[in-house]
């Protein structure tokens, strides 16, 4: 199928920038989402190759679609979020109304992550239309809240048991097919707050400044960054970089001329599968108990507020194997594999025993920021190698 594959994108290179064009003018910014807009272009491409869906929300107007294509086995599930971050200041142009120009297409989403949800979209007719060849399964999913923790959505998805697959690829993780996700560092968010005691500020002798245990706590945490600010060990690997730390947030204090008893730190943590998140809140708790034993406070507590376990897929995973060899089949290239330092909804699939791969189009450094594009050409070559990848898999299974 790899020829025919190859000749539907081709001929159907316009129906896909007519199709991100109409997406990117939905403004699904998240919050609050909306992603009930893009949904509609969604069903009107799909009503368009008769191809069956179902929609779902948790709360009205935050919409999923599920699209099958196939009768056979693995079921592979591929989700492209359709809402997206603010679109913020420095744009050339309306970031809602998209412009193409020198081979490329700009606008809020292009990349992340409605450019990859058009290149499945054509990729799912492509398979209604050779559905006797096709071997396997793929679900298509147009999922909402991704940017804000899907919660709302792929979370939701699993939650209620509605999503059933053999393995996911995840169409967001800005590289080209020749970088594939393969584990992602586990993610720590912590809160640290100081109890200190209030006074006048006249009369700082009579009270403890939780503000000063603050500071004296993140000089501490300081020394983590030994060799490069931010970066947490030497536990780095040839799929991931080092542990990191950022302290996110800051907050204490009334008045100038009150001595704050309480401060409170935010921390994120982003750590590889050779650490642990034991290991890393009784690290926290030491530093916290020495600035109590310095007297520079009453007392402090530390808090695990969000966590999500690191993972890794192994090469020799069936999900790896068929991507790289799509890869080399379409183009000669291989396709290197690395571990993301951030999340996506690779996380949560495979913590329901569900192989994720994060796996598409190119689109370095374009996530999030003013004039956000991707290269035209992309569509095409990336709806093919995921194509491949599942055919592959398919002939795996069968």
């Amino acid at each position: 199928m790899k020829n025919k594959l190859k000749t539907w994108f081709k001929e159907h290179e316009q129906e896909g920038i007519d199709l991100l064009c109409e997406l990117v003018k939905k403004d699904t910014t998240n919050p609050p989402g909306n992603e009930y807009l893009a949904a509609e272009v969604v069903k009107t491409f799909l009503e368009k190759y008769n191809i069956g869906y179902e929609t779902y929300e948790a709360v009205p107007g935050r919409t999923n679609l599920l699209a099958k294509v196939g009768k056979g086995s693995p079921t592979v599930f591929v989700p492209a979020h359709t809402d997206v971050v603010p679109a913020g200041n420095g744009w050339d142009s309306n970031p809602f109304e998209p412009i193409v120009k020198d081979g490329c297409l700009y606008g809020r989403g292009t990349s992340d992550d409605k450019g990859p949800l058009v290149s499945t979209l054509l990729l799912a007719a492509f398979f209604k239309k050779y559905e006797n060849e096709f071997k396997g399964s793929m679900l298509v999913g147009a999922v909402a809240d991704e940017e804000c923790g899907s919660e709302q959505g792929v979370v939701y998805l699993l939650k209620e048991n509605i999503l059933k697959a053999d393995y996911a690829i995840v169409p967001d993780t800005g590289s080209s097919i020749y970088a594939a996700s393969i584990g992602e560092k586990g993610m720590l968010r912590i809160k640290v707050r100081f109890h200190g005691k209030q006074a006048h500020a006249s009369t700082p002798e009579e009270g403890l400044n939780a503000i000063l245990a603050g500071s004296n706590f993140l000089n501490k945490v300081q020394f983590l960054f030994k060799e490069k600010p931010g970066y947490f060990g030497e536990d780095g690997d040839n799929i991931f970089t080092p542990s990191t730390i950022n302290i996110g947030k800051i907050s204490g204090g009334t008045a100038y001329n009150i001595i704050p008893n309480e401060c409170e730190i935010s921390i994120d943590i982003r750590y590889t599968p050779k650490k642990n998140k034991d290991e890393i809140l009784n690290l926290i708790e030491h530093f916290a108990k020495e600035v109590q034993n310095e007297n520079l406070c009453l007392s402090y507590d530390v808090q695990s507020e969000e966590h999500m376990l690191p993972f890794v897929i192994s090469d020799d995973n069936p999900l790896v194997k068929a991507i790289k060899k799509a890869v080399v089949d379409l183009t000669g290239k291989e396709t290197s594999l690395f571990g993301m330092s951030g999340t996506t909804v690779c996380k949560q699939l495979v913590e329901k025993n569900i192989p994720a791969i994060g796996f598409s189009l190119d689109s370095p450094g374009q996530a999030h920021i003013a004039n956000e594009h991707i290269k035209l050409s992309e569509i095409g070559l990336f709806g093919e190698a995921l194509g491949l990848s599942i055919i592959n898999l398919a002939k795996e299974g069968n």
